[in-house]
């Protein structure tokens, strides 16, 4: 992965540089790649790292002490929707239409994304980027609000805002699972399928070597229902014997969720691509205090 030092201009670079046709992606001096993990409701103090003394988390670890690490920073609303809105367009998320959550049903929400947004996709993409999503999108559940007409030119994942459950993958019993347009009925954790399509793209954009790419990674994990897979939960509490059953499926549903980050930083490795990619990991919002989540 790049290093600190060369955050600030290669970021830049990734703006302001015009992509030129034919160049190839991990030529000397070429545009970074950037790749955005976004997970969901992360308490501040529940990761290793950041203090927590009851979970493993060796692989968000690495990346910050590799990298650049930003204590004095806070997300934009506590609750999903809006800093999503607001990560993806550099505004505040009143001024893009989201001061509130994108609900199921519409006559539930607090707003929907402004047609006038222009969101980090869509200008990267005007530089020469292909920009993918992966994971949970919560901006809008049909047309004209969907990651496809927004701005990426792929999407894989989850047009909703939570799933009643990490196997079954759908929210008040409808499937929000798609491939770009097409509704897709995946088996297995979202974590693991999330984990293993960003995999998928980096493998893909490794072979093409044509363009730089964005692609924005965003978890469910470890937003609720905490549902970690069973070995996983079984595994904490063979190390803590006695600890609060709560926390325990939390810290489970951490460790899973570091796991797969671990895979996709290794596969960027592993094709070549760390050299020139930029990383950036955050929370969309705290943890939730009642669910064992700690915030510092």
């Amino acid at each position: 992965m790049i290093s600190r030092r060369d955050f600030l201009k290669l970021l830049g670079a990734a703006s302001l540089t015009p992509w030129p046709n034919g160049a190839r992606a991990d030529a000397p001096g070429a545009k970074p790649n950037v790749l955005v993990i976004l997970v969901d409701d992360l308490g501040y103090g529940d990761l290793s790292c950041y203090g927590a003394t009851d979970l493993k988390s060796p692989n968000i670890d690495r990346l910050v002490a590799s990298g650049m690490r930003i204590d004095p920073f806070y997300a934009n609303c506590p609750v999903c929707s809006p800093t999503r809105a607001s990560l993806l367009s550099g505004r505040y998320p009143d001024l893009v239409g989201v001061p509130g959550v994108i609900r199921t049903h519409f006559d539930n929400n607090w707003g929907c994304l402004s047609k006038q947004a222009i969101l980090l996709p869509q200008m990267l993409k005007r530089t020469g980027y292909h920009a993918a999503i992966v994971g949970k999108w919560h901006l809008g559940l049909s047309s004209p609000d969907t990651p496809n007409e927004r701005g990426f030119d792929h999407f894989h994942g989850f047009l909703g805002d939570m799933m009643d459950d990490y196997m079954s993958h759908r929210r008040h019993g409808i499937n929000y699972m798609r491939l770009n347009d097409r509704e897709i009925d995946p088996q297995g954790h979202a974590t693991d399928l999330f984990t293993q399509w960003s995999v998928d793209y980096l493998r893909e954009r490794a072979a093409a070597k044509d363009q730089p790419f964005f692609l924005y990674l965003a978890y469910n994990a470890p937003h609720a229902p905490i549902q970690p897979p069973e070995e996983w939960l079984d595994r904490v509490r063979q190390r803590q014997p006695g600890i609060d059953e709560k926390r325990a499926r939390l810290v489970a549903m951490i460790e899973h969720l570091d796991a797969g980050i671990g895979k996709v930083l290794d596969a960027l490795k592993e094709t070549g691509l760390g050299d020139n990619t930029l990383v950036i990991f955050t929370s969309d919002n705290g943890g939730q205090l009642d669910l064992g989540a700690s915030n510092g």
